[in-house]
């Protein structure tokens, strides 16, 4: 469970009525995956869009000369997989599970039959898009405009969102977040990801346990990241 009670933020449900939710449950077939499977490869094509039940997917993109950036880490209700089936053009990216998961996969078919149904879905598939857009506009303005120190800081931010929940010693983190990963979503060296991470843990904002992250102030590293 996260920390917020709002819907993830990619959740098609949320827009949807109840009828339009009930046949896509019906519709739908379960998938399951273990850490580090491919759910799909960037530039390949694709027929299915998904809905994660459980777990955590992981969303990259590989440029030709091999440099990676892992872009999102999607949450229980986040839906995926949709351009492909709205343009017909390859996937933009690659999905893996973060770690063990189930998923809720629509195929081509009847992803049309509930656009012909419901004009409702089709709304909902303009919300989902748009805040995809959005969130990846947000990502190159930060790119561009912020420090090092807050993009990290904006990124463990957003895990918390999704993947945080109270302990002990604060919000810990229900994935793993290396330091690899978190230089591949804020563009920057493992080397300097750990320094950010180090000056953090000096200022009592976080500390490592057991290899996760555990956030002794949300609100210093909001600031942060602002």
């Amino acid at each position: 469970m996260s920390l917020s009670s709002d819907p993830a933020p990619f959740d098609i449900f949320q827009w949807l009525p109840e009828a339009a939710r009930i046949e896509f449950n019906a519709t739908a077939r379960r998938r399951r995956c273990v850490r580090g499977e491919l759910i799909y490869s960037q530039g390949e094509p694709g027929s299915e869009m998904f809905r994660l039940v459980s777990g955590a997917v992981r969303l990259s993109v590989t440029r030709s000369d091999g440099r990676e950036l892992l872009y999102l880490l999607f949450e229980p209700g986040d839906c995926f997989g949709v351009s492909t089936l709205i343009d017909g053009d390859a996937r933009p990216h690659t999905a893996e599970a973060g770690k063990n998961l189930e998923l809720q996969v629509l195929g081509r078919t009847a992803f049309n039959r509930l656009r012909v149904d419901y004009r409702e879905f089709d709304d909902a598939l303009l919300r989902l898009v748009t805040r995809h857009m959005r969130l990846l506009s947000g990502f190159v303005s930060d790119s561009n405009l912020q420090d090092i120190s807050a993009r990290v800081a904006s990124r463990i931010v957003a895990a918390a969102r999704s993947f945080g929940k109270p302990g002990e010693a604060g919000i810990e983190l229900a994935i793993s977040l290396s330091q690899a990963e978190l230089g591949l979503m804020v563009g920057g060296a493992r080397q300097t990801v750990n320094r950010v991470l180090r000056k953090f843990q000096r200022e009592g904002l976080l500390s490592v346990r057991n290899g996760r992250l555990v956030i002794h102030s949300l609100e210093g590293l909001r600031e942060r990241a602002s």
